[in-house]
């Protein structure tokens, strides 16, 4: 469902019978984090602001939780998922319009991501943050910075 979501809408379940059985996974095995997941993107598809945020947010505590993240990229896995968390959420915050609090979401996205010295999420949240900041402002310097830092590091 989640590649259906991401590839051809069309073909997934209608939101309010997949949001139906995820309800019913989720109650049987409520620290299943892929099924947050999911229900983060369907939630995403209807606008809901609420789901979606308490969604995301139960997949990253959930990654957490159940040490999933850990054990693929070593002790690097808790600080990953909490830097992407706050990535994923300013992205979420961007998409509604919630501009202040995405603002404060990629703040420490960025804090986060710079403690671990990733190179890669700071570049994410440099280009997340020119998105933003085309929404506030008018900046031609941050896109030519974040081009340029990109080529640096051999990223699209």
């Amino acid at each position: 469902q989640a590649s259906l979501l991401k590839n051809d809408e069309t073909k997934a379940l209608a939101p309010a019978s997949l949001q139906k059985e995820l309800n019913n996974l989720l109650k049987f095995n409520p620290d299943f984090a892929e099924a947050h997941y999911l229900s983060y993107l369907n939630n995403l598809r209807v606008q809901d602001v609420f789901s979606s945020t308490h969604s995301l947010l139960h997949y990253f505590d959930r990654l957490i939780l159940t040490g999933a993240e850990s054990k693929s990229n070593g002790d690097e896995g808790y600080g990953r998922s909490l830097r992407y968390a706050a990535l994923n959420l300013a992205a979420l915050h961007c998409r509604f319009g919630h501009y202040q609090q995405a603002e404060l979401a990629l703040q420490e996205a960025i804090r986060i991501a710079q403690e671990s010295n990733d190179h890669v999420c700071l570049q994410h949240c440099l280009s997340w943050l020119y998105i933003l900041e085309q929404k506030i402002f008018d900046s031609c310097v941050l896109l030519e910075h974040s081009v340029n830092k990109s080529l640096h590091f051999g990223l699209p």
